[in-house]
């Protein structure tokens, strides 16, 4: 077998934490979903979502592991979050799986040829070319106001299209 046959495996899971839970997705290239999920959480239980996220890394067995990059001057990320973030990544890396950290200017740059720079924008733009998330609805946010939770799907989603973007 040589190299232009060879299949090389791409799955990715990616993890957006918020104030109330986490988005996550699955996937084995950008536009393949294989999975997305959210868990939303009266209160902010980090032993149960790091609990959760294991289990999901331990299912799907990815390749990679995507999350944002909170050391980025545009993160709006809380204590608890950012915590969550830095705890799965030591995990992960125990494990001897790659994390990579994208923060939201490299997920705005590679959704801005599709002229998307919000995160509605950029939810638009993975509803119109992934057909598993047209079931997905969230109405374009009022601000100032609450994001809708829904929107840490499109999240996940977007930091593992990035990913493959920065990847080939």
């Amino acid at each position: 077998m040589d190299a232009s046959t060879k299949v090389i495996p791409t799955k990715t899971v990616a993890f957006y934490p918020y104030t109330r839970g986490f988005g996550y997705a699955v996937m084995n290239s950008a536009l393949d979903l294989v999975e997305y999920n959210l868990y939303d959480m009266k209160r902010f239980d980090t032993s149960r979502i790091l609990s959760l996220m294991r289990e999901i890394i331990s299912t799907h067995k990815p390749v990679t592991v995507v999350l944002e990059n909170t050391n980025s001057s545009y993160c709006r990320k809380g204590a608890n979050a950012k915590q969550v973030i830095r705890s799965i990544a030591l995990w992960t890396k125990k494990k001897n799986i790659p994390v990579i950290f994208y923060s939201r200017d490299d997920i705005r740059e590679v959704f801005c040829r599709w002229h998307a720079k919000s995160k509605y924008e950029i939810a638009e733009v993975l509803k119109r070319n992934i057909e598993s998330l047209q079931t997905v609805i969230f109405e374009k946010p009022k601000y100032p106001g609450r994001e809708p939770n829904k929107e840490a799907i499109f999240s996940a989603v977007s930091l593992a299209v990035s990913h493959y973007f920065y990847t080939d």
